[in-house]
């Protein structure tokens, strides 16, 4: 092969590198580039929540001199969020760790609460209610930007479950 041809990734056989279709199999090479993409999962978040993220929090680490800052420090440590376009995962301890996972199909409310103390300081909290009765509720706090990641969770749960064909019942 050479600069200008490639392969088709669904019956192999050699086309042009700028086609869009694929003369042999009739493959829109652009549609398939686009559903392999969304079946893979990409990180959207990883990492520890932020050691304080409320004004109130900040006042309790003014009136205890910076000793309150240690505590929050070390509980922000022993929570690791892991945020992708297919899961949420929690693992929280320090010594004993215990980990969560729930799956975005399965998260039916996205409320994103700005308590005044958390407004202040820029911050939110997400809250993520699921049909699964082990793992009901998760709350995310502490992240940049979180208001963001919610409307990207909110659109990759859709995604996640038009693909896998997941309808949702309601009662009335």
């Amino acid at each position: 092969m050479s600069d200008d041809t490639k392969a088709c990734p669904v019956c192999a056989e050699t086309i042009k590198a700028a086609a869009i279709k694929c003369r042999f199999c009739n493959t829109d090479l652009l549609a398939f580039t686009a559903a392999r993409e969304a079946d893979t999962e990409r990180v959207l978040f990883a990492g520890h929540p932020a050691a304080i993220h409320s004004a109130w929090q900040w006042l309790v680490v003014v009136c205890t001199l910076g000793l309150g800052y240690i505590y929050y420090w070390v509980r922000g440590l022993s929570t690791h969020y892991e945020i992708t376009s297919q899961r949420v995962r929690v693992e929280q301890g320090i010594l004993s760790k215990s980990k969560e996972s729930v799956e975005l199909f399965r998260i039916d409310h996205f409320d994103v609460l700005k308590p005044l103390g958390m407004r202040l300081v820029g911050h939110c909290l997400l809250q993520l209610r699921s049909s699964d009765t082990n793992f009901s509720t998760v709350v995310i706090f502490g992240v940049a930007d979180l208001e963001v990641l919610a409307d990207t969770l909110r659109e990759c749960s859709l995604r996640e479950r038009t693909r896998r064909r997941v309808t949702t019942l309601v009662q009335a």
